[in-house]
């Protein structure tokens, strides 16, 4: 019976350092909202995947512009629209973490486009100017259909826009002390123009060192007591039963 006091003192007492030892972390978060520094769309006359020339007019054409879509026999060609956002002053605390990444690049028009169209981002370094290589470059980061943009509950929206999640990717080039993140959109099927400007918004997250709960601070002090009763009633009953015998 004395075991079973005791082991049940420790596992209290246990318990409540438990709860004690449990972080209480507090988050403030920040939002920064920056503006593409470069934007231009590169064309691919050959659609041989390797852009060929680039466009500074806006807005900024993507897709495939044909002959069955156009008032003339232009050639079938290839544009992607290509942003490049500065991000040198975005460097992170110890304690600072990105807990979401996403650009925004809103429609100018909407020539044409169907059901399985969708627009998709990709990513690559920048060098804060315009290339004709960046039509090739980067890796794929999100992608979203046109119908899931364009009609919304009340209607047709004239001027959607368009949202990407890109936060592995700007999470990678900020820890690389990358100066340039760049975004480029192409389509699959379907032919638009964007605004010149797209944002991109990057909300961080600042965690604080972890802080005991004060309820926890006084469960462990009661469980400490109760422990150290059942050891001091423990010794009396040992104490009573040594005298008797």
């Amino acid at each position: 019976m004395n075991n079973l006091y005791q082991k049940v003192a420790f596992a209290s007492v246990c318990t409540a350092l438990g709860f004690v030892l449990v972080p209480n972390k507090e988050a403030k978060a920040a939002v920064f909202t920056l503006t593409s520094t470069t934007s231009f769309f590169v064309g691919d006359k050959n659609q041989d995947g390797i852009g060929d020339y680039i466009y500074g007019d806006v807005p900024l054409s993507v897709g495939i512009k044909d002959e069955r879509h156009t008032r003339n026999n232009q050639e079938d060609e290839e544009y992607k629209a290509v942003y490049e956002f500065n991000i040198t002053n975005l460097s992170l605390a110890p304690n600072t973490a990105i807990s979401s990444a996403i650009f925004q690049a809103k429609v100018n028009t909407i020539p044409w486009y169907d059901s399985q169209s969708r627009l998709d981002a990709q990513g690559y370094i920048g060098n804060g100017q315009a290339d004709v290589s960046d039509f090739q470059a980067g890796g794929y980061l999100d992608g979203i259909y046109f119908d899931s943009v364009i009609n919304t509950g009340s209607g047709i929206d004239p001027s959607p826009i368009f949202s990407f999640n890109v936060l592995p990717f700007i999470s990678q080039r900020i820890r690389n002390n990358d100066t340039f993140a760049g975004l480029k959109v192409f389509t699959r099927g379907g032919y638009l123009t964007l605004d010149p400007e797209a944002n991109l918004t990057i909300t961080t997250v600042d965690v604080t060192e972890p802080v005991p709960e004060p309820t926890t601070i006084l469960t462990a002090a009661i469980a400490l007591g109760w422990g150290g009763w059942l050891k001091r009633k423990n010794s009396i009953k040992q104490n009573k039963t040594k005298s008797q015998g």
